[in-house]
């Protein structure tokens, strides 16, 4: 019996092919293994390299094309940026051109001045004011201005508002502290802040003429024209006895006073 090396099917001895796969029984069998071996390295090396250079090829056409893209793509905002600044600087040089010609006027120093002399002023160097007040305790600063927005001899175009801060008299008053001390004390304090007040007396076994209570506290800012009343203390008076020598002088006064009365 002869067995076939290809499928291991057993023929007889005298068979020249296989009677299942039909190989040829009279080849060597190492050299069938052989053959074998060598075809299938072949075959595996001939897919490897197929596949490999048909990879190669599709990554290196994909690059190509997205570099021409991205190339177009800069190129067009390139040009894009360098137009739009070139307008920008066009419109620049115009602006400043025409900030130059128009910015021939000077600011003159109208600090000091009251505060329509100051609007006359700018007016007359074509410009326009607005006034800021501003409160303060002295009556020096009332409708004068005090600080102006553009200093002396800064270059303006015309109608710039020039901001004028004008002094306002401050009404309101802070309230000083004149409980505990004496009347005539605490008078003196109450004219010195030319604030109105009025005096009431209250029985109390204080000292007189001490100040026991205002009704506005201190330190409280209120209108110059706010009245503060302040309770000054005041000794009980004591009533004279009824004595029988002031009943009879009292009689002899009445009957004095009659007796005139009858003359006449």
């Amino acid at each position: 019996m002869i067995r076939c090396p290809k499928c291991k099917v057993e023929n007889d001895e005298d068979s020249f092919f296989c009677k299942r796969c039909g190989f040829p029984l009279d080849e060597n069998p190492e050299n069938y293994n052989q053959n074998r071996k060598t075809k299938n390295k072949k075959s595996k090396n001939k897919k490897i390299k197929k596949s490999k250079v048909k990879t190669k090829i599709k990554y290196k056409n994909n690059n190509e094309k997205q570099k021409g893209k991205m190339s177009f793509f800069q190129s067009f905002m390139m040009f894009f940026f360098i137009l739009l600044s070139i307008c920008a600087l066009t419109a620049l040089a115009i602006l400043g051109y025409y900030i130059y010609q128009n910015s021939n006027i000077e600011v003159p120093n109208v600090v000091g001045y009251t505060s329509k002399d100051a609007q006359l002023t700018l007016k007359e160097n074509k410009l326009q004011t607005q006034i800021i007040e501003k409160k303060t305790t002295n009556e020096d600063e009332v409708g004068i201005v005090l600080k102006q927005s553009k200093k002396e001899g800064t270059k303006v175009m015309e109608n710039t508002i020039i901001k004028l801060t004008v002094g306002i008299l401050d009404s309101k008053i802070t309230v000083p502290n004149v409980e505990n001390i004496e009347l005539e004390k605490a008078i003196e304090i109450l004219n010195k802040n030319n604030l109105k007040f009025k005096i009431e007396y209250q029985i109390s076994d204080e000292e007189e003429n001490i100040v026991l209570k205002q009704n506005i506290k201190p330190n409280k800012k209120i209108e110059n024209t706010e009245i503060i009343t302040i309770t000054v203390s005041k000794k009980e008076k004591l009533d004279l006895p009824n004595t029988d020598e002031n009943n009879q002088q009292e009689n002899n006064d009445t009957t004095q006073t009659d007796d005139q009365t009858t003359q006449n």
